[in-house]
């Protein structure tokens, strides 16, 4: 039996240090501070079904939210935020800004669809766009945002599970 414990400890020693020596993906958007720039964290949305219920066989009053995470983003910045964009295989006019609504601790998307939220797409007008070294993008909203929580998400993206949930980076605009 202690072999045996010994073993399996072994193989997992082995196991941590096979995923420390694996290539991460590396991140595709970095903000600014200052003259530093820093790699964004990515999360993931949650998505919550309210089934409603049947009339007759018509569904009624079903609605799917999609949360995320905290009830701030760890990651805070000004009014005008500069990041830094390296889309891998998308365009970066795929790349928006979207404000989320806040309540009670947590954050979610004003609509369930990317289509029915009120989002502003990164392209020139509405952003200052830059060229970066690596094919890369330094953007810069012309308009500053409103305090609050935002995601800069890419609209592309195909949903990491059968519920629809997305990956963004989450940010907070500080007063």
């Amino acid at each position: 039996m202690k072999k045996k414990v010994i073993t399996l400890f072994l193989l997992f020693g082995l196991l941590v240090q096979v995923q420390a020596q694996m290539k991460q993906p590396d991140p595709t958007v970095f903000i600014f501070v200052g003259d530093s720039i820093f790699p964004m964290n990515v999360i993931t949305s949650q998505t919550e079904l309210k089934k409603g219920w049947d009339i007759q066989g018509i569904n009624v009053g079903r609605k799917i939210k999609r949360y995320f995470s905290g009830a701030q983003a760890r990651q805070t910045t000004g009014r005008q935020p500069k990041f830094a964009i390296y889309p891998k295989t998308q365009d970066l006019n795929d790349y928006a800004l979207i404000r989320l609504k806040e309540r009670r601790g947590f954050r979610y998307l004003p609509a369930s669809e990317f289509k029915d939220c009120d989002y502003t797409r990164v392209e020139l007008g509405l952003f200052n766009i830059e060229n970066l070294p690596g094919l890369g993008f330094a953007v810069t909203p012309l308009t500053p945002l409103f305090p609050g929580e935002y995601i800069l998400v890419d609209l592309s993206q195909k949903p990491v599970n059968q519920y629809g949930d997305v990956k963004a980076y989450d940010f907070t605009v500080e007063e």
